[in-house]
């Protein structure tokens, strides 16, 4: 009688086997968008900025940073040119992804998808040069973006 049924190791070996297929096939079906923050470019891309707006206020970004990004007594001013942990598009994203603990920025990253820090990062960006109601002083260093890269392939006049 023993070996007719499966005993429970075995039932639940089988439950998991099952459940880890389950699971594979799940995400198979819905396949995670790779953000490689190294790669990453900013682009006014209004549908992400908007999301990241929303994301931005759904997690009470704005107690800290202000809702306009002007900054409050804890977060630093967003919409200047002056930054503590780097400013450009792929410092924006690794300090929202991992966070600065000890000046109390949580590491968003573990707590939202990797979408949603990009879509808050663009609206980061996005507020680069807007007139916030009380801006906070600036503070850390000013970032000024390198030059961008000409193509000396590409001439002005054309080729005749």
């Amino acid at each position: 009688v023993s070996d007719s049924l499966p005993l429970m190791k075995q039932e639940y070996d089988t439950e998991v086997a099952q459940a880890k297929s389950s699971q594979q096939k799940a995400s198979a079906a819905q396949p995670q968008n790779a953000i490689d923050e190294n790669t990453l470019v900013y682009t006014k891309d209004e549908k992400i900025i908007e999301r990241g707006k929303e994301v931005f206020a759904r997690n009470a970004c704005g107690s800290c940073h202000a809702n306009d990004g002007g900054g409050n007594t804890i977060g630093p001013n967003l919409t200047d040119s002056y930054w503590i942990h780097g400013g450009g598009i792929k410092n924006v994203f690794s300090t929202i992804k991992n966070g600065v603990v000890e000046k109390g920025m949580p590491a968003w990253g573990k707590a939202m998808s990797i979408n949603d820090v990009r879509d808050v990062t663009f609206f980061v960006m996005s507020l680069q040069g807007s007139k916030p109601a009380a801006p906070k002083a600036p503070q850390g260093e000013l970032y000024k973006p390198a030059p961008e890269k000409s193509d000396s392939t590409k001439t002005s006049a054309p080729v005749k």
